[in-house]
């Protein structure tokens, strides 16, 4: 299939859909890399900053609840964030149990940097209104509580 006939090929059964819900993966992932490659971070590291940049001092567990990875994957991340002199842990004042991630000015100097994430999908959905952007993340959210295993 060449480009034209991609751009305007409906899915008719779940396979075809599945199929494409891989296939917008797969690019997206390729322009998160290409992104985050020019500032020397991986996705992971980039995704980590972008939810500080938006609200510096969270807990860990948050972070990776915003990063849907386990703990001790945030864990490695954030070692690794530390070591490059972008972000720092301290204590959490509201629990002694916890400690919150805090960017450094290094940090927040990065974000000029690289462009955010909502910039990126911003410009490559703008084939997408409100309207549908809302209806569609209804949907998959919908479809992604169908496949919870019970």
């Amino acid at each position: 299939m060449n480009k034209t006939t991609l751009e305007v090929f409906q899915p008719t059964s779940l396979p075809e859909i599945f199929n494409r819900i891989g296939q917008i993966e797969k690019k997206l992932k390729q322009m998160r890399s290409a992104t985050t490659r020019a500032a020397g971070l991986t996705p992971a590291q980039f995704a980590v900053l972008n939810t500080l940049w938006e609200k510096d001092a969270v807990p860990f567990k948050d972070l990776a609840a915003a990063s849907w990875c386990t703990p001790a994957t945030m864990t490695g991340i954030v070692d690794t964030l530390e070591k490059k002199g972008l972000v720092t842990r301290q204590a959490n004042p509201d629990d002694r149990r916890s400690l919150l991630v805090c960017l450094t000015p290094a940090g927040r100097t990065i974000q000029r940097q690289v462009p955010s994430i909502c910039a990126l999908f911003q410009n490559c959905c703008q084939g997408l209104n409100a309207e549908e952007t809302q209806q569609l993340s209804e949907l998959l959210n919908k479809l992604d509580k169908s496949l919870e295993i019970k």
